[in-house]
């Protein structure tokens, strides 16, 4: 009974989280293994706002610390695959842009980005897209030139300057690795 009882503690505290408490939530998943595991398994609940906190603490934590996610990389990919939450798709893509990702799950991986590049989506799942597909590139080139044509068009259907600037820079990235 006591579980249930710190469960139900854990996920009302979560909820309730304000970003002013990021960096605590950050440092306590950092020291204490259990709670990242609560945290971690939260992200998958089906509980919207459960869910994105979990995963938005856990992407902060492993920012610094990218050893706490190393194992659980494809339990992350299926759920980028599979999931419709924006939030969650954010999260998913920014966390999958920081590791050398398994050749096995390459192609399911870029096909996913492309999806998620269209204009449908937010802007930071697009852009943590085109990132992701641009760290691929790097291990897989023959990506570069498919990647910078849907840049280019992204760029021509226009969007925030933010998003506009970022497709700028990983076109001119992508230029520049070309040449060298």
């Amino acid at each position: 009974m006591q579980g249930k009882k710190a469960d139900n503690e854990l996920r009302k505290n979560v909820l309730a989280m304000g970003k002013g408490e990021l960096e605590l939530w950050r440092a306590g998943v950092k020291a204490d293994e259990n709670l990242f595991d609560q945290l971690y398994g939260y992200i998958f609940s089906g509980e919207h706002r459960l869910a994105w906190r979990s995963c938005w603490i856990i992407d902060s934590a492993s920012e610094d610390h990218p050893e706490l996610l190393a194992g659980k990389l494809p339990k992350v990919i299926s759920a980028l695959i599979s999931t419709n939450d924006g939030s969650l798709k954010r999260h998913f893509t920014r966390i999958l842009c920081r590791y050398q990702l398994p050749d096995e799950y390459l192609g399911v991986i870029i096909d996913r980005c492309f999806e998620l590049m269209t204009p449908a989506e937010p802007a930071a799942v697009r852009v943590n897209a085109m990132q992701l597909l641009y760290n691929i590139s790097q291990q897989a080139p023959d990506l570069k030139g498919e990647l910078r044509s849907v840049i280019e068009t992204l760029m021509e259907e226009g969007g925030s300057a933010g998003f506009l600037n970022r497709c700028g820079r990983l076109l001119r990235q992508l230029t520049d690795n070309q040449i060298k």
